[in-house]
């Protein structure tokens, strides 16, 4: 039998910093927006030097993955509950996912400027990468579809791809093409007419 190794002082001091600056970072986007999180303003916050705060996530960007794992995890918990309340009819189910997913922009505007927004050239950690892949899993089986299939993986990230389009147009003030009100409907009738054309993963 094995016993895990106590950590050192050092490392839960870096655990306690990342723990306290990834609460702290997502306060600040929430209360004054992405662009509002800046190392020097964390740091002082935190009443630790930008080195400690580097030694902990690297760099800002760092700090940045932590807050999005955090909005991520909201995103998915919400899409999984209307998949869930929609459990009899398959096109349903991802009319449910979709609408959900308007609505975490609409209520959730800085946590959707995060994820998808702040920073586009962002590497994404391995955890990022696996809360990405479990959304399309997700999505797919809501369908009907089988996530191993790489015609409906490719199907099913198209469709996702679709909606989030409508959706970010959406919700920019600058753009006055798509109303809110408007794309609730517009993501249904996407949604069936992807279904309509491809018949193999058309659950009826």
């Amino acid at each position: 039998m094995t016993t895990e190794k106590p950590m050192s002082r050092r490392d839960r001091n870096l655990a306690d910093i990342r723990e306290k600056a990834t609460e702290l970072a997502e306060r600040i986007v929430l209360e004054h927006g992405g662009d509002a999180l800046h190392a020097r303003g964390l740091a002082r916050e935190l009443n630790i030097s930008v080195g400690s705060l580097y030694n902990a996530f690297g760099d800002l960007d760092g700090v940045v993955r932590a807050v999005n794992v955090r909005c991520a995890d909201r995103l998915a918990d919400r899409l999984r509950k209307a998949a869930r309340a929609q459990a009899a009819d398959p096109i349903a189910r991802v009319n449910a996912i979709g609408a959900a997913y308007f609505d975490f922009a609409l209520a959730e505007p800085r946590r959707w400027y995060m994820l998808f927004e702040r920073d586009s050239d962002l590497q994404l950690d391995l955890r990022a990468q696996q809360l990405q892949e479990g959304l399309l899993d997700m999505l797919i089986r809501a369908g009907g579809g089988d996530p191993d299939d790489r015609q409906h993986r490719e199907f099913y990230l198209m469709l996702w791809a679709s909606v989030h389009g409508i959706v970010s147009l959406a919700c920019r003030p600058s753009i006055t093409m798509i109303e809110p009100g408007s794309a609730r409907a517009y993501i249904a009738s996407l949604i069936r007419a992807a279904f309509r054309n491809f018949p193999e993963t058309d659950p009826n």
